[in-house]
């Protein structure tokens, strides 16, 4: 997998803008790049479309570069705690 970049981001930004405007849903050619991006960078669905429309591109460039930096040094990423549903005693 590659790392997100600006440069690869605005590709594919660009990409879509070419294509036949259909409410920025993702459907038909517009699917198709969301899925290409992903698969390619690792990106989650939420990100992918959101690059693909033109949102928070910096910010998802910098995550990433940020998680390839720690991994590199060796960090290793927080476990994620547990959510437990509280129940309440008046049931």
């Amino acid at each position: 997998m590659e790392l997100l970049t600006r440069e690869i981001a605005n590709t594919y930004r660009d990409r879509a803008k070419a294509l036949p405007y259909n409410g920025m849903q993702d459907i038909g050619e517009r699917r198709a790049l969301r899925i290409e991006l992903q698969e390619r960078c690792g990106v989650t669905e939420l990100e992918a479309v959101n690059i693909i429309n033109g949102f928070h591109i910096d910010i998802y460039c910098m995550k990433y570069l940020i998680r390839a930096r720690e991994a590199q040094e060796g960090k290793t990423e927080p476990e994620k705690k547990k959510r437990r549903r509280r129940y309440d005693s008046r049931y």
